[in-house]
Order: structure tokens, then sequence, then C-alpha cells
């Protein structure tokens, strides 16, 4: 801890439960219940503060060793399905793990060190109003941090151990998502971003509060899992419709947060235009897409603010393999690997995909994979008369109609 951490506390104290995280007070004798505070960035900064006076209270202490406690992330379970056909989940009681300084080993010194070098740097991000990126925490003590995953999963335990998105902690992952087509950004700064100037795309950064979106002719909003299949699309003669009609995004393979949050930020402003994914024939384009629409296993905490339950499958499927002739000798047709089965299999017994679940045409899809053996990367549709732009023309043209 820098020495003038405690010059910078505020007076916030709070009643604490066994793990000693601060919780909301409880209903008074002959009085009414408190509401819950609201979880805010005032909120957030409440509990650093009160993390780092609890740390000061030990050091005047005698004999009391310095500690922190979060609450570790632990995935739900699905547990057969309701009446309505939706996939029940097995509650897991939350589980918490305290680091103590010095602790019974170095290991523990160490992470202890850590959770408490990067809330410092929280709490300066929320009082200086500043956001900064994964990879900015890492540099500011690589020689603490020695990785950047360190990182990383101290930023999302602390997120839920606080119950609050990663947004509220002014902490972002560095920006890999892409998007482009006929909407304009308009930023609280005044600024604004054209997703019709650049066929290279605008590299998707954190939504503001007060953000807004202008996308009026907008009628299909594509979501692409691979990078290289964004590009083909933005240089090709379908750019014209795109920069137009419609919207493209991707996330370079399995999305980060803010670029789920940018898709959810254009379904909540305009709900009725169809959202469509597209992506590779395997067990990783179709878990790509789940993420998108269902959301996260690894972030349970934050999926209820960035799933997209209106995202529609678009392909590819497994009737593309029927149209190819000679299909295991075309273009992008692949054997299944061990990694790909057991991916498979596992997902199978996951929410959404168990019998009676949310995405029984991918379950579908899933088992053909299975029995097949064979997977299909989107290059396959190259291979077909007017390649991979006339079937998304047919394909689009055909989504759009079923949601009108």
């Amino acid at each position: 801890m820098s020495a003038d951490l405690s010059l910078r506390l505020s007076n916030y104290a709070a009643p604490t439960n066994e793990a000693n995280i601060p919780v909301a007070e409880t209903e008074d004798s002959g009085s009414r219940p408190k509401a819950p505070p609201r979880r805010d960035s005032q909120y957030v900064l409440s509990r650093i503060e009160y993390i780092f006076e609890s740390q000061v209270d030990a050091l005047l202490a005698e004999n009391k060793p310095l500690s922190v406690t979060l609450q570790i992330r632990r995935a739900v379970k699905p547990s057969g399905t309701q009446e309505d056909g939706h996939s029940k989940v097995k509650a897991i009681a939350p589980r918490f793990r305290k680091f103590e300084f010095p602790g019974k080993s170095e290991q523990e010194a160490w992470r202890y060190s850590v959770i408490l070098r990067v809330l410092e740097i929280i709490h300066e991000a929320l009082t200086e109003d500043m956001i900064f990126t994964k990879r900015e925490i890492f540099y500011r003590d690589p020689a603490l941090f020695n990785q950047q995953l360190v990182v990383d999963r101290t930023v999302d335990d602390l997120a839920f151990t606080f119950g609050v998105p990663r947004q509220l902690l002014n902490v972002t992952a560095t920006a890999k998502g892409l998007a482009a087509g006929a909407f304009t950004i308009h930023r609280q700064d005044k600024s604004s971003v054209k997703g019709w100037l650049d066929r290279e795309g605008t590299l998707i950064s954190p939504i503001g509060e007060n953000d807004t979106v202008e996308m009026p002719d907008v009628e299909w909003i594509l979501v692409i899992e691979k990078e290289a299949t964004f590009h083909s699309l933005a240089v090709s003669p379908f750019w014209e419709t795109i920069k137009s009609r419609g919207i493209i995004l991707t996330a370079k393979g399995y999305p980060d947060l803010s670029t789920r949050a940018f898709l959810r930020f254009l379904s909540s402003h305009a709900p009725h235009v169809p959202i469509l994914g597209l992506a590779d024939f395997d067990p990783d384009g179709i878990e790509i897409f789940s993420v998108y629409k269902h959301g996260s296993m690894a972030l349970p905490h934050e999926n209820a603010a960035l799933k997209v339950p209106s995202l529609h499958y678009l392909g590819i499927d497994s009737a593309i393999l029927s149209e190819q002739g000679n299909a295991r000798q075309e273009q992008g047709l692949l054997q299944l690997s061990l990694r790909d089965r057991r991916r498979a299999m596992a997902m199978l017994r996951r929410a959404p995909f168990v019998e009676g679940g949310k995405e029984p045409g991918l379950r579908r899809e899933l088992q053909v994979m299975l029995m097949l053996g064979v997977k299909a990367e989107i290059q396959v549709l190259e291979a077909r008369d007017g390649g991979l732009v006339r079937w998304l023309k047919e394909a689009l043209k055909g989504a759009c109609s079923q949601n009108g």
C-alpha cells in the first residue's frame, strides 16, 4: 500500500458480514427497512474505501493481520427444465476467500498485495473520472503483477465481489471489436462516430451513460464471428448495402465486454431491427453466438446487462453440408478434433443447450456435428455460386421477411 493511501480515505463505515465485506444495513427495531444502496460509482468508491480503512485499523491494532476477502466467481449449473421449456439452473452458494498479509505463504502475501494495488488504481480511476484499460493497469506495476492474466482475473473478481458490472470500476478491456455500417454514435463530449465512413471498421470503445445512437435506416444487424469475414464483406460490392441499410460487427472471436455492451446498446435503441449471427459450424462458433445471446459462464454477474435475447442464428449450419456434393473435399470442411468433440459434449450438458432448453435448433446442430464428425468454416460458402455475398443476401432477405 502506498504511503499516502490513508490520507485519501473517506469516513465511510458500514456493517459487515462474516466475510468482512460491507453489506446493506438491516432493519432496526420498530423502524422500516432501509432501501439497498444504489450500485453506482459512488457505491464502489465507498466499498473500496471501507476496505482501505479496515487495513489501517488492522495496522493500528496489535497482532492483527491485514486481510481482504473476495467473493469467488462460480458458474451456475443446469438442472432440468421449467414448464415453459426454459432451462432451470441450480443455485450455488457463494464462496469467499480471504487473503492475508503476511499470510501463511509468500503466494498469499503476493495475492493480497496484488488485490490492494488494483484497488488503489481503481480508486484513482473513479476519483479522477478516468477510464483505464486492463493493459494500462498491468503497466502501472508489471514487476508486481508478473502477467496480464493476473490483472484480468483480479479486476473481474472485484467486480463480482462488489456486485457491479466492470464498467462501474472505470476499467475496460483493450478495444478489439469492430463495427461498420449505417449508424452514428454521439458521445457525451460532443464527438461523433460515423460507422459508414470507414470500411475497415471503427474500434468499439465503451459506451458512455449519455451516449446516443442514430440508425434510422438500419434494416438488420449482423454479428460476425471472424475478423477476416468482416473485412471480406467490407471490401466487397456488398459494402454499399451495409453502409446504407445494415450494421456489421465482430469481436474477432469470443466477444469482449465492450462489444457485447455495444450490441446490447444497439438492440435497446432499435428493438424492431433483427439481429443475426454468422459463425462457423463448429462448437466454438455456436458458443460464441451463445455468449452474445445468453451470456458468459465466466462472468454470470455481467449477463443481465449484456445479453441480447433477440439475437437469431443465421448460420452456417448443417444444411450447408447437404448442398456441397463431395462435402469432405470442399474448401472449409474439416474433421472434428478431439477437443471439438469434448467441447460439443460439454455444451450439450449446459444451459441453453440441454434437452428442453432455449436453443433446441442449436442443440440439434451440435448433435449432427458429433454424428457426422465434420465441422465447416464460413469460407465453405465461397465455393458456391456467387460466394458468401450471394448466400448472405438471400439469408438476410429470408430472416428479415420472417421478422417482418
